[in-house]
C-alpha cells in the first residue's frame, strides 16, 4: 500500500487484484445489480482510491478505508437508481448471467450427492432471496460481516455509525433471515 500510495503502479495493481473480488462482491450485495454494472462501479471506486491514495494518512486501515469508499459510490449508485427507478427496470441478482452462475463456487474434487446437491442450490437461492428482501441497513451490515467478514468497528467506520449499532442490525438482520429460513431447519 505504502508503494502504491507513492506512486507504484504495479503495486497499485496489485492492491486491485487483492481488493476486486470483494468490491465486486460488495456492489452486488448491497446494489443488488448485475455483474457488469458491479465491474463500472468497481472501477469508479478503484478510481477514487487511487486518486486518494496521496491524501490517506494511515488512521484507519486501508481495507476500511477502501470499504468506505466503495459503499459511498453504492450509495451514490442506490440514489441515482431510486431516482430513476420510475423508468428502469430492474434486475434480480438470482437471475443466472449468461448460462451460469459465477457467484458461487463449488471446490473441486467434493462428492455430493445429486439430492443434497439439489437441496443445497435451493438453500442457496433462497438464501440470496432473503438476504436482498431484507431492508437496506441490516442487508448492508449483515453482507459486510458475514460475507466481507469486516469487523464490527469497521463496519461502524464505513456506515459512520457506532458499533453498538452496527452489532444492533446484524443481529436484527440475522433474526430476520432466521425466520425467513425456517422452512429449512432441521
Amino acid at each position: 500500500m505504502q508503494r502504491a500510495q507513492a506512486g507504484d503502479l504495479d503495486a497499485f495493481r496489485g492492491l486491485v487484484e487483492m481488493f476486486q473480488d470483494r468490491v465486486m462482491r460488495l456492489m452486488v450485495n448491497v446494489l443488488r445489480c448485475d455483474r457488469t454494472t458491479a465491474e463500472d462501479l468497481g472501477q469508479e471506486v478503484f478510481l477514487r482510491v487511487h486518486k486518494g491514495l496521496p491524501g490517506f494518512d494511515g488512521q484507519v486501515r486501508f481495507q476500511t478505508w477502501m470499504h468506505t469508499i466503495a459503499m459511498n459510490v453504492a450509495i451514490s449508485e442506490y440514489r441515482k437508481q431510486r431516482a430513476g427507478k420510475r423508468n428502469r427496470t430492474t434486475v434480480s441478482i438470482d437471475a443466472p448471467v449468461g448460462d451460469s452462475d459465477d457467484f458461487y463456487v463449488v471446490p473441486e474434487g467434493r462428492e455430493v450427492e445429486p439430492a443434497e446437491r439439489a437441496h443445497q442450490a435451493e438453500f442457496l437461492a433462497r438464501v440470496r432471496e432473503c438476504v436482498g428482501m431484507l431492508p437496506e441497513e441490516f442487508r448492508t451490515a449483515v453482507v459486510m460481516r458475514d460475507m466481507e467478514s469486516l469487523s464490527y468497528d469497521e463496519i461502524a467506520a464505513v456506515l459512520d455509525v457506532p458499533a453498538g449499532t452496527v452489532r444492533s442490525r446484524i443481529h436484527r438482520g440475522r433474526l430476520m433471515l432466521q425466520q425467513m429460513l425456517r422452512e429449512f431447519a432441521p
